[in-house]
């Protein structure tokens, strides 16, 4: 595998495109590639210039998930499946939790990032393709994009932190029927259900993100990462927790340069130009 499977393209504006580019496998990703997608999501967390994050696939798939052809077999860049290759001792089960544990970490870094994560839905979304859309921040999808667990046919009951974005989205009693029936959910549908943010004529959708995006990243990204932050707490924490939390965010924001911009170009009636600090 080379990096072109998750190709990496980073816009002037701050605006990162991550597309899983297997078309031939409708985006499905085997251990080689979920190991790139891992780096790249971790890199797109720590670099400067990264503003916003796009996760889309090439061609009319999102992604269809792992690639079963690849399940049980060694990643060629560990250090542990290059030793043991396909032995008893690699293949043994917690070794193979541990993997997909650290593998899975993709889904939590597009979810914890300071940064505006956007998944671009076209077609399919899943199995681990569902997982990963769950975890962005927003979900914008064209009017043919579906989503579906799709674990359960295979017998398995599902990773990559879907269960957990899940359950968020739409309840726990939801979350079990739609793991354990694994039954497509239409985009609109999927609307309905507070799964995507917005759907689109397919022949919109790029550019509709493109905009979403830029408007992110031309914005106080400063705030966007205490918003995120904010909004993460609120859903495991106590009110008073919430509410301290904001205060010293709130007040974080207020006195940076961005904050000062804001209320500078509001006095004088013009766009404010922020600068992430």
């Amino acid at each position: 595998m080379t990096d072109d499977a998750i190709r990496w393209q980073l816009a002037d504006t701050g605006v990162l495109t991550l597309t899983l580019a297997r078309p031939e496998v409708k985006n499905a990703l085997d251990t080689a590639a979920q190991a790139l997608l891992l780096r790249r999501v971790h890199d797109a967390a720590r670099h400067p210039g990264v503003k916003v994050v796009v996760l889309a696939g090439e061609g009319g798939s999102f992604c269809t998930g792992a690639d079963v052809r690849s399940m049980g077999a060694p990643d060629p860049d560990d250090a542990i499946a290059a030793e043991h290759g396909h032995s008893e001792a690699w293949m043994a089960a917690e070794a193979r939790i541990d993997r997909l544990k650290h593998l899975a970490r993709a889904a939590q870094w597009l979810h914890d990032m300071g940064k505006p994560t956007i998944a671009r839905l076209r077609g399919p979304a899943a199995g681990l393709g569902f997982s990963l859309a769950l975890a962005c921040d927003f979900r914008l999808a064209a009017d043919n994009a579906f989503l579906v667990t799709s674990f359960s046919k295979i017998g398995t009951s599902g990773d990559y932190g879907g269960s957990w974005f899940l359950t968020r989205l739409v309840g726990a009693s939801r979350a079990k029927e739609i793991y354990m029936l694994s039954e497509r959910i239409g985009a609109a549908e999927a609307l309905a259900l507070g799964l995507v943010n917005r759907v689109l004529p397919d022949a919109e959708l790029d550019a509709a993100t493109e905009a979403f995006a830029l408007k992110l990243a031309q914005g106080p990204t400063l705030a966007w990462r205490a918003i995120k932050d904010n909004i993460h707490a609120a859903a495991t924490q106590t009110l008073d927790a919430c509410m301290d939390l904001e205060a010293r965010n709130m007040i974080r924001c207020r006195v940076s340069d961005d904050c000062r911009e804001a209320l500078a170009a509001f006095g004088h009636k013009r766009e404010p130009r922020f600068c992430g600090r």
